[in-house]
């Protein structure tokens, strides 16, 4: 019976994800792509920020995929470099060299991503995903982005990640890393 309990909770987990997903498209195609005056932008707007408050609010339990989802994305940016195109778009050009440069980010947002599912997310960490997201979905609607909102996109979890050491190792950590066990923790990877 615990079995299927927490299969029933997984498949409730994925559906609610998909819907947030589809909430968020739904907003960037009104807010960006507007039809024809059926619904106004604004519309788009309010949908994009009731799902930016659902992201802050439950980043603690999808937060132990983020690794997963970025390692997918630097194996297709792998498949970019070899093939010079985008992997779900042939006609989508992209130069080895910006290929090369968006893959070393993912990695390097891959690497940061796995010290967040070993701790209580932090207001600083939850923006910081909120950053890492909308950075991402703004490469979505402007293409010509990409780089630049994806460094911004790792400059924010690397932000939330040395804001975490620092309050772990000094000042208002200090007197409360008896009860988080050490700085360095296994699944801390920047350590």
């Amino acid at each position: 019976m615990s079995q299927v309990e927490s299969g029933l909770r997984i498949t409730a987990a994925w559906l609610l994800g998909l819907a947030w997903l589809g909430l968020v498209f739904a907003g960037l195609g009104l807010a960006f792509f507007p039809d024809e005056g059926k619904y106004p932008p604004v519309v788009g707007w309010v949908l994009l920020v009731i799902a930016a408050i659902i992201m802050v609010a439950t980043a603690q339990p999808w937060v132990k995929a983020f690794p997963g989802l970025l390692g997918v994305a630097t194996i297709n940016s792998i498949v970019t470099i070899s093939t010079g195109h985008a992997t779900n778009s042939r006609s989508v050009l992209i130069s080895r060299p910006e290929a090369v440069v968006a893959t070393l980010i993912l990695v390097a947002s891959s690497a940061l991503s796995v010290s967040f599912t070993a701790r209580k997310l932090s207001m600083v960490d939850r923006i910081a995903f909120l950053a890492y997201a909308s950075c991402i979905f703004w490469t979505g609607v402007a293409k010509h982005v990409t780089l630049p909102a994806m460094g911004i996109a790792v400059s924010c979890l690397f932000f939330a990640w040395g804001y975490d050491r620092i309050r772990r190792r000094g000042g208002h950590g200090a007197s409360h890393d008896h009860l988080r066990g050490s700085a360095s923790s296994p699944a801390d990877p920047m350590t």
